[in-house]
């Protein structure tokens, strides 16, 4: 039997997962298949890499997922990492903003909201009126920031709503689609009327307490394990340029001046990149993935003697709202979120900056990034100590924006793909930005696709 042959275009954690799951799912029905993975990156892994350097583990891009999901679970049971998980430390329950200059804890429920200092009492008042916000207007795509305002108030829109979009998504509220970016919440309207109804709705079926988890060694665990069960089926340093139909194959052109021949073709790399690979092939399918932006960030990973941090590190962080005027949109603990992560006499912080409110900062040259860092750090948390250790990584187009008209973009671009047997798109521009909506995206295209072949 001549073995179908898959090209996944992008080697970070969607393009790995789907290579993986065609090829346990193709071997599981009998399918023959042969899966070649093409990364520009020397080290695949995209965002999610972790890197060790004297006693410290720092990540690239996410530090971890929640277990609410049940596809990352399933992954990381096929590849045998259950004993390499670790659940975040209690403390990072507790997560914080800095407002006025000062940080105040983040309400985690609403008896919590009482005691807060986050917001007034005039702003907690009208949050708790909440159930009695007007309904959506019809048919409209309410931006993030359009929906908290009439449901939550202005005070929290700006405070705690702004402020974690800024952090969830390196995104401005004042553009994202609710609808798309976070459609959940659209349904607990829905269903509730209000969104204090719905949470209390959910606490009752709820079966047990979310929990965050990364592995030992942090997330590059995944990514690694992933890459070294593809071998020589990853090919690193290169990229696609074009594709091209022949009869009822592909032919994928690479940046090293070979091709691949494919029955079928997934594409997992940003929106932007895809458009101009298929340029040529279908201007309307390019226009349409060009169409959603992108949000860029720099990470900088500060490392301080313990006793050097006037304040217990006693949570997963802190966001900084908007009114600051901050380069930083947050800043994680990472040696109080998860064990290993430091000596047992440093700290490590992750400084995240720039994102759509502040794109500028990824100019900056890396001193003058370190810099900014650690004032706005040590502004902060009152440090007056030299970091001991520092690391930077850019991400110029880490996620995907979706502004007002993202579903409409996307039913588009799955109309154009459907004029194009074997052509997929898949991953965080048009599924879902979170890393478990990304490995959920990524088992269902490669699981669809498996079957396909059996058949």
């Amino acid at each position: 039997m001549t073995p179908a042959r898959v090209v996944v275009a992008g080697g970070g954690v969607t393009g790995l997962t789907v290579a993986f799951t065609v090829q346990q799912e193709a071997a599981r029905l009998g399918a023959a298949v042969e899966v070649t993975v093409v990364d520009s990156a020397r080290v695949p892994g995209g965002h999610a890499r972790s890197v060790e350097d004297g006693g410290f583990v720092i990540e690239t891009g996410p530090n971890g997922f929640l277990d609410n999901e049940p596809e990352t679970l399933s992954l990381v049971r096929e590849l045998g990492l259950e004993d390499r998980l670790v659940e975040a430390n209690p403390e990072a329950k507790r997560r914080f903003i800095v407002r006025r200059g000062r940080l105040h804890q983040v309400p985690s429920s609403p008896q919590a909201l009482l005691a807060s200092t986050a917001l007034s009492w005039k702003g907690k008042l009208r949050l708790l009126s909440e159930p009695f916000a007007a309904s959506p207007p019809a048919f409209a795509d309410e931006t993030v920031f359009e929906f908290a305002e009439r449901r939550l108030g202005g005070e929290a829109a700006e405070t705690l709503v702004d402020t974690a979009v800024s952090g969830i998504s390196a995104g401005d509220s004042k553009w994202l689609s609710m609808r798309s970016q976070f459609p959940i919440l659209k349904q607990w309207e829905a269903d509730h009327g209000s969104l204090l109804r719905a949470m209390f709705a959910q606490r009752r079926k709820s079966k047990g307490r979310t929990r965050l988890l990364s592995f030992d060694r942090g997330m590059g665990t995944l990514t690694t394990t992933l890459a070294s069960r593809l071998g020589t089926r990853l090919r690193s340093g290169t990229t696609v340029t074009t594709i091209e139909r022949h009869a009822d194959a592909w032919r994928v052109h690479l940046a090293d001046g070979t091709s691949v021949a494919a029955t079928h073709v997934v594409f997992t790399t940003p929106a932007h990149k895809t458009s101009q690979i298929l340029s040529v092939l279908d201007r309307e399918l390019s226009a349409e993935l060009a169409s959603i932006p992108y949000s860029g960030l720099a990470v900088v990973a500060l490392a301080y003697p313990k006793a050097a941090v006037p304040r217990p590190l006693d949570g997963y962080g802190y966001l900084v709202t908007r009114a600051e005027g901050m380069a930083t949109m947050g800043v994680l603990w990472e040696s109080s979120i998860f064990r290993g992560r430091a000596p047992d006499d440093a700290v490590m912080l992750r400084v995240f900056l720039g994102g759509a409110l502040r794109p500028a900062v990824l100019d900056l040259d890396e001193e003058a990034l370190l810099a900014v860092a650690r004032s706005e750090v040590e502004q902060v948390l009152g440090i007056t100590a030299r970091p001991i250790q520092h690391w930077t990584f850019r991400w110029p187009a880490a996620i995907a924006q979706y502004t007002v008209g993202q579903d409409d973009r996307v039913r588009q671009i799955r109309a154009r793909l459907a004029l194009h047997p074997g052509l997929q798109v898949c991953g965080t521009a048009i599924d879902g930005v979170s890393f478990n909506q990304a490995i959920a995206s990524a088992m269902r295209t490669g699981r669809c696709l498996a079957a396909g072949l059996a058949r």
